[in-house]
């Protein structure tokens, strides 16, 4: 069989190169000696018989699928999954008992009498569908004060753009009355109407029956549906079983496949589809940066809902909070199974020594948030969790909701306000205050009990490669400060880009001890807003250790004039003292541009501008301090006035000497003695 695998797969190559359409198509041969082009896609085989699938084990299998996600076929896969989830899974039918309708929802009819206008609930309920979809920058039918009371007697099918037209049809066709669409269902300019919904949109999302998710539309004129690629036909193979040689080979008639001989075996191959998340499957197809994965809102719309139908670039894709398919592979992927999850109930930190704990469990929450991330960002799986795994989930989900844009940038807070609540109760719940929603803590995006280990975030755009235009614009613009206040600087919800967390760069999550107490925190939800949501105000009060510094960079003094972005990798800091036994890792949060406006406050000899190190605490691997960037800024607030206050400008970590002997058992204390220059301060962060 070794002999005849390589035979196979180099005729299917040798098919595939022929068609000039498949030119980019690869077979996954990573348990094989044949070497491979680079440059071709994965296959996939479908309809494979029990020879082939025993002949060829290291190919994917597949199915194959409808030729578009609208037609009867994909309809009746769709009730399908529907159905299993309704019948067999616990987790997800807690929350879809007829729920309590929404302020305001779509009626829709039914197909045979199809009818539209926008409803006010009176309390009552129902089962109804969310659209999840993105809106773009063309302008559609929204409700608005002047259009509220037409809305409520009809609204004109014809009206609506593409994708909302496809989302009540498809509403109709699985027999629901009721869809619920933003742009429709909010009073688009009232901003009281706005913030109470916004409030809302988390638990409208999470109990409602289904999700419909646009996830291949760029915009709302889009539509939902796509049809299939021609380079993505199917090719029906032929073996003599006698001689190993490919003896027919053609594209293949979907209708009609041809049958196994006694002398032939005949399999069918195509490419690999994109999809929407990995799973825990073997299946290779990519996975894609669509539409709705760059944006902000529909984060928590995916992770907080039962169940949703992604209408994908090929294909549709179900997932629930137990399951996930997909129309060109078996059901299912089985992601969620506690026992296996998180290792055992209450957590999955085995009785090791507490670094290896913590790198396994960092580890294992990696795996997660990539194969079963709809299971991992969501309350089922929190709720089984420990204090520490809390913390990498939700430095995770920061993480990658971090990447994704707003339209506007006060939505950052209300954007996730649902998840807040979710990880609240679950947090609440380990203190033995489960009643309590907001028992432990939310500031700003940090946690009360975990608050110093949540201060440790930096911009983190060093894993961020990518030769399309767009992503190159969004990356530019992701390196400053939101435009106006958004949260205070200790946040980060203060910064337009991306964050990490300690540990999270170096793939371990490092053992962690704070070195300072957090007196006081505090923020001011805006009014009308939800309590996890739009902020006015933040303020910190921390004790510690504090260091003064001068930074210094070569172009320091002409950076202004020339409009120079300085890189953090470049920059460095003077401590007073000659520094030869650590390096420094200093991470600015917007592109220097907090520093730019030092310059203006340089000594009249041209010094470099004094700012400020706190320690937040110390990595135990190596002993390697970590602390806060701070500059003083002139306290506004009536307590405030008068008073020195700093606002955060970045985050350092000492380590080294890079070639300490391993067997060197200094304190680090010892090791970094600049710190015997620092003084113990209250300060103030806003």
């Amino acid at each position: 069989m070794a002999k005849l695998y390589p035979a196979i797969v180099t005729g299917a190559l040798h098919t595939f190169q022929q068609n000039e359409e498949h030119r980019c198509i690869r077979t996954y041969l990573s348990n094989t000696s044949m070497p491979v082009p680079n440059d071709l896609d994965h296959l996939a085989v479908i309809l494979g018989t029990s020879w082939v699938i025993r002949t060829l084990p290291f190919l994917d299998i597949g199915k194959q699928i409808p030729k578009t996600t609208s037609s009867d076929e994909s309809l009746s896969w769709a009730i399908q999954q529907i159905n299993h989830c309704r019948d067999s899974h616990q987790h997800c039918n807690s929350y879809l008992s007829a729920a309590i309708l929404p302020k305001r929802v779509v009626f829709v009819g039914t197909t045979a009498e199809p009818a539209l206008r926008l409803y006010e609930s009176q309390g009552e309920r129902d089962f109804y569908i969310c659209l999840s979809y993105c809106w773009g920058r063309r302008p559609f039918l929204r409700t608005l004060f002047d259009n509220l009371e037409s809305h409520k007697r009809c609204i004109n099918p014809d009206d609506l753009p593409p994708t909302m037209h496809d989302a009540i049809e498809y509403t109709r066709q699985l027999g629901v009355h009721y869809i619920w669409i933003d742009s429709l269902c909010i009073i688009q300019d009232s901003v009281l109407d706005w913030r109470e919904e916004a409030g809302k949109m988390a638990s409208i999302y999470q109990r409602s029956y289904l999700v419909l998710s646009a996830t291949s539309s760029a915009d709302a004129y889009g539509g939902m549906h796509v049809s299939l690629p021609s380079d993505y036909q199917t090719f029906a193979l032929t073996v003599n079983t006698k001689t190993n040689e490919i003896c027919d080979s053609n594209i293949a008639d979907q209708a009609n496949f041809p049958m196994t001989t006694n002398t032939t075996e005949t399999f069918y191959v195509r490419r690999t589809y994109d999809h929407v998340n990995r799973g825990t499957s073997s299946y290779a197809g990519r996975i894609p940066m669509l539409p709705t994965n760059k944006r902000g809102w529909i984060f928590q719309e995916r992770f907080l809902s039962s169940r949703v139908l992604h209408f994908g670039p090929h294909e549709l894709y179900f997932e629930c909070l137990e399951d996930s398919a997909c129309q060109c592979t078996d059901h299912s992927n089985s992601s969620l199974d506690q026992e296996s999850v998180l290792g055992s109930k209450g957590g999955g930190v085995n009785e090791t020594t507490p670094q290896q704990s913590h790198t396994d469990n960092f580890q294992q929450h990696s795996s997660m948030r990539k194969t079963i991330a709809k299971a991992y960002y969501g309350p089922v799986v929190w709720r089984i969790m420990t204090r520490d795994e809390l913390m990498y989930a939700w430095h995770n989900m920061v993480h990658d909701f971090t990447r994704r844009d707003l339209t506007y940038a006060k939505d950052l807070f209300p954007a996730i306000s649902g998840l807040a609540r979710e990880m609240s109760v679950a947090r609440a719940a380990l203190h033995g205050n489960a009643d309590k929603a907001y028992g432990t803590g939310y500031y700003a995006g940090l946690w009360k009990d975990s608050l110093v280990r949540d201060l440790c975030w930096k911009v983190g755009f060093e894993n961020i490669a990518t030769d399309d235009e767009d992503e190159v614009k969004r990356i530019k613009a992701w390196t400053d400060r939101a435009l106006g206040w958004r949260a205070p600087t200790w946040s980060w919800g203060s910064v337009n880009a991306p964050v990490k967390f300690l540990g999270q760069e170096h793939g371990t999550k490092d053992f962690f001890t704070p070195l300072c107490e957090v007196l006081d925190v505090s923020s001011t939800a805006a009014a009308g807003s939800d309590e996890m949501g739009e902020l006015i105000t933040g303020r910190l009060v921390l004790r510690g250790q504090l260091l003064p510094a001068r930074v210094t960079h070569p172009r320091l003094k002409t950076c202004r004039q020339d409009g120079l972005r300085l890189p953090w990798q470049i920059l460095s800091l003077e401590f007073g003292v000659l520094v030869e036994n650590f390096v420094q890792h200093l991470f600015v949060d917007d592109g220097c541009q907090d520093l730019l406006g030092l310059l203006d406050e340089m000594d009249a000899g041209g010094d470099p501008p004094v700012v400020y190190c706190f320690l937040l605490g110390v990595v135990r691997k190596g002993g390697s301090p970590v602390f806060l960037l701070l500059k003083k800024v002139k306290g506004q607030s009536e307590e405030e006035v008068g008073q020195d206050v700093y606002h955060r400008f970045g985050r350092l970590q000492l380590t080294g000497p890079p070639r300490r002997p391993k067997n060197d058992r200094t304190p680090w204390k010892e090791r970094f003695g600049v710190l015997a220059q620092a003084k113990e301060e209250v300060v103030t962060i806003i």
